[in-house]
């Protein structure tokens, strides 16, 4: 019994990283094309495991389809690029821009948001802050 026990760690340090990887890549996003959206933001998730952007963007034929943006944990995002809980708001009108999902679901991994005023905020770095 206690083999069995002590033999359990080593499973799942062999097959943790690899669900880990698969998880946090970008295989999953068609990285040779960027899509940039337009839309009001309905929901603002600052949490774990990801931040995520929810937004209704109007279509040409009046009407409205529901778009995901997704970035890395809320720890990087405020440490390598400022971001804050309060940094986007429901009824915010932004424009998102990222690789969408190659399942075609309307999710977008992004590269930069746009704010109505024109200021642009970068998940990975930048926004006139010191990395780490």
């Amino acid at each position: 019994m206690t083999a069995k026990l002590s033999a359990l760690p080593a499973v799942f340090f062999l097959f943790f990283p690899v669900l880990a990887l698969a998880h946090h890549g970008s295989a999953g996003y068609d990285t040779t094309k960027l899509v940039t959206i337009k839309g009001t933001v309905t929901e603002f998730h600052f949490g774990n495991p990801h931040v995520e952007i929810s937004l209704n963007v109007k279509k040409d034929d009046g009407g409205v389809d529901t778009w995901q943006g997704e970035m890395n944990s809320p720890n990087i995002l405020s440490r390598a690029a400022g971001w804050k809980g309060n940094t986007l708001k429901p009824l915010d009108e932004v424009i998102l821009v990222g690789y969408q999902a190659k399942s075609g679901l309307k999710i977008l991994r992004l590269e930069k948001v746009s704010l109505a005023d024109g200021t642009e905020l970068f998940p990975k770095s930048g926004n006139g802050v010191e990395r780490y």
